[in-house]
């Protein structure tokens, strides 16, 4: 699972203003794009600045890996990865759609539930020999969020399965630096 590109991403969803809700079943990610920038095509999803994301490790189960491998995710329980990003005023009021999904065009909404300072969302990627599913629920302000996930990975063989979850925490912490813009 790529990380960065999962914090970055929440970092352009996560504090859209309380006033619209945008509630959806079985949708592209594409639809889910459009109907929250349809919400309020003025406003900017999130205050855009510099921003700090913690993200925490709180469980990891991959019953086929090796011995080594397992211990030392066992290890990283606990830690957290802090990231900073820069998210310009245009980033802001216009997300792209593969926030979460990358160039990932496998993925669909299970449900999206986005309104009133909280979001709840579950999505299936399907692939040939591989699906994973991602679970998100927290809150949101303007400047920060809090969002636990759940990510479960399967693969062709029961070697291949592993489920996560991690919480992340982020704060708008000022502007951004002029070498980020």
């Amino acid at each position: 699972m790529k990380r960065h590109l999962l914090i970055a991403g929440l970092a352009s969803l996560a504090a859209c203003g309380s006033g619209d809700t945008v509630e959806m079943e079985n949708a592209s990610v594409g639809e889910v794009a459009q109907e929250m920038r349809k919400a309020d095509p003025d406003q900017t999803f999130v205050n855009p600045g510099k921003w700090k994301q913690t993200a925490t490790l709180v469980e990891v189960d991959a019953p086929g890996m090796p011995p080594q491998v397992a211990e030392a995710m066992r290890k990283s329980m606990g830690t957290s990865q802090v990231h900073e990003t820069c998210l310009t005023a245009e980033k802001a009021k216009n997300p792209r759609e593969d926030f979460f999904t990358g160039a990932d065009k496998n993925c669909r909404y299970e449900h999206f539930k986005w309104g009133d300072g909280k979001i709840d969302l579950k999505m299936l990627c399907t692939h040939e020999n591989a699906t994973q599913t991602m679970e998100l629920a927290g809150t949101y302000q303007p400047n920060s969020y809090k969002m636990a996930m759940s990510v479960a990975s399967k693969g062709s063989n029961p070697a291949e399965a592993m489920n996560m979850k991690m919480n992340v925490d982020a704060q708008r912490v000022g502007e951004c630096d002029a070498s980020q813009g």
